[in-house]
């Protein structure tokens, strides 16, 4: 076995549903983390030997093999492979584990791991339809969408609205200071789209934030899925559009190249939890993860738990005592927008960041999962 090295992490903005990004093509959206990923590294886009995409919903202009499209859109040489994963809410970090596994066990030595997730363009779920299958209603009858799902996590652990929608506020100010203090620079490239005149302009920042948000408003919010519930439009993740790219490498390729790794992949895990409840899934990756590691929670520096609902970091947070000021320090999916099958990749991306901003060491990046999975990743600055 042999160490896999991030070398690299770009994404794009996360845009506001039906906002800047909807003239931009899904294919399009994910060229452009690719070309920049390429283009920053100085490696020529021929050496690449995998292009392993994460992508949720698959059909429509995310259709017939995104990431393989989404290759052949860069202008790269078709000798390049891809292909496209769904891990639901996990894909794209799942695509970098993929990757990350590929260099490790000697089948590659320079491939890329990302995700894509065109919110606006298409919709989540629209790829859902037919007959619902009579095996998997047989074997779990109850099963619920996430939105009830976040519900009845938050009934099992007790979570309260005032716990969520006080960690909603948090994720608020952590990501308006961190985008304030420019901590997502180093991973952000910009992309062109159209205005409503047709005029051509450039997103550079993520535009799903709102620092206006008080705990009062927040607490004013109406639940969405369950009336004596406590989910509600601010205290879940946002719905956006984005794409991001991870350049993993294997040490004989780096010296080849004369590449700079940024971090090393220590361990990962993912399993499978009660489908029902869905969103607790984390907690077994974690501890999975940390096994495979020898290490404990006390060895890492900083914590990314994707925020699809408040309840979720809240949950990993009490199960596994975890200071909370390592949690999310720049803000999650409940202020910059959770766009599915990217979000992973990007966490990637945004951990190697803050570790390199605060040198520290180790970061765990970690994801609930539809249908009940959760996904871990442990990775050490190099």
């Amino acid at each position: 076995m042999t160490d896999a090295y991030i070398i690299d992490a770009v994404r794009t903005p996360r845009a506001k549903r039906k906002g800047k990004f909807t003239t931009v093509h899904p294919v399009d959206l994910a060229t452009y983390p690719l070309n920049a990923i390429v283009q920053r590294n100085k490696i020529e886009p021929g050496q690449i030997e995998d292009v392993i995409l994460g992508c949720v919903t698959q059909a429509g202009e995310q259709g017939w093999c995104v990431g393989r499209a989404a290759v052949l859109a860069s202008g790269w040489p078709h000798t390049v492979p891809a292909t496209t994963v769904n891990r639901l809410c996990g894909s794209g970090q799942q695509a970098a584990n993929f990757a990350a596994m590929g260099i490790a066990s000697g089948n590659y030595d320079l491939a890329i791991g990302g995700g894509l997730e065109h919110m606006t363009r298409v919709p989540m779920f629209s790829d859902i339809g037919g007959e619902e299958s009579p095996l998997l209603k047989k074997h779990h009858p109850d099963l619920v969408q996430q939105g009830l799902a976040a519900e009845l996590l938050s009934e099992k652990y007790k979570i309260t609205r005032k716990e969520a929608d006080e960690f909603a506020l948090r994720s608020q100010k952590n990501a308006k200071r961190a985008q304030d203090e420019s901590r997502f620079a180093k991973s952000l490239i910009g992309v062109p789209y159209k205005d409503d005149s047709g005029a051509e302009k450039v997103l550079e920042a993520d535009d799903n934030l709102r620092p206006e948000t008080t705990f009062e408003g927040l607490n004013g919010l109406k639940t969405v899925f369950k009336p004596d519930g406590i989910i509600t439009a601010g205290n879940a993740s946002a719905i956006v559009d984005g794409a991001a790219a991870v350049l993993l490498a294997s040490e004989k390729r780096t010296k080849e190249l004369n590449l700079t790794p940024r971090a090393r992949m220590v361990a990962m895990g993912s399993v499978g939890s009660d489908p029902r409840i869905m969103l607790d899934g984390p907690v077994a990756a974690i501890e999975l993860a940390l096994r495979r590691a020898k290490l404990s929670k006390d060895d890492i520096d900083l914590w990314e738990i994707n925020e699809a609902f408040a309840p979720v970091p809240l949950v990993v947070i009490k199960q596994l005592g975890l200071d909370i000021e390592k949690v999310n320090v720049n803000g999650g999916g409940i202020a910059l927008g959770h766009p599915l099958g990217a979000t992973g990749a990007m966490l990637l991306g945004t951990a190697i960041d803050e570790l390199e901003r605060t040198k520290g060491r180790r970061a765990l990046i970690t994801m609930c999962i539809g249908l009940g999975m959760g996904i871990a990743t442990i990775i050490e600055r190099v």
